[in-house]
């Protein structure tokens, strides 16, 4: 799978390159090859989105005047709708930039309050970097709340973390974004070495 990097001056020039009416496909103009059902990982960045995004998709068609034209995957259409939310004004984060990218998953997790409470042990995680991620829950804590993260990586034990939730999401698709804490020790090596994997192959494999 190879990373597409796609680094817009303004959410305007997203939003010209989105089709919604063709399916949801983004055109681009690219020197870069590709072949029609190619996967790809497309890294997405405009001023106002917090951190890039990482999304999966398929390369639907190539045309000499608007390069290549590919539908991001449903797998993550969270990433996608939030993304688009923000290039048009509909939401707004304000949270710390973190410059780290994050990387599409569906990873099985456990989260709790620090110092016990409300928690949930069926939740997934949806986006992972080394600054933080996005956990899907339908009855997130505030902005602000203390937690602790568990997360089941593909190898090993589960990987423990602890940090703030910086931002919330209601409505469809709930949840909250965490901004760790300063990864130190075993959790730490194990995070950014699975995350340095995954940015040098371009492969995702953080999947349940």
């Amino acid at each position: 799978m190879r990373l597409v990097t796609l680094a817009y001056a303004t959410a305007d020039e997203l939003l010209a390159d989105y089709h919604e009416r063709d399916g949801g496909t983004i055109s681009v103009r690219t020197r870069t090859d590709g072949t029609i059902g190619e996967k790809l990982l497309v890294e997405i960045s405009f001023p106002g989105l917090p951190n890039r995004a990482l999304v999966r998709a398929m390369v639907t068609s190539i045309a000499f005047d608007t390069g290549l034209r590919f539908v991001i995957d449903e797998a993550d259409a969270t990433t996608r709708d939030f993304m688009l939310a923000i290039a048009r004004g509909e939401n707004v984060v304000v949270a710390a930039h973190r410059d780290h990218a994050r990387f599409p998953t569906t990873l099985r997790a456990r989260w709790s309050v620090t110092g016990g409470g409300q928690g949930d042990d069926t939740t997934i995680v949806e986006d992972l970097s080394a600054g933080g991620a996005f956990v899907q829950t339908a009855h997130p804590p505030e902005v602000g709340a203390e937690v602790d993260l568990a997360i089941a990586v593909p190898t090993g034990p589960m990987l423990e973390t602890s940090g703030h939730v910086a931002w919330v999401r209601h409505g469809k698709a709930p949840g909250f974004g965490i901004d760790f804490d300063a990864l130190v020790g075993d959790s730490g090596r194990r995070l950014r070495a699975l995350l340095r994997h995954a940015s040098e192959t371009a492969e995702v494999e953080l999947e349940a």
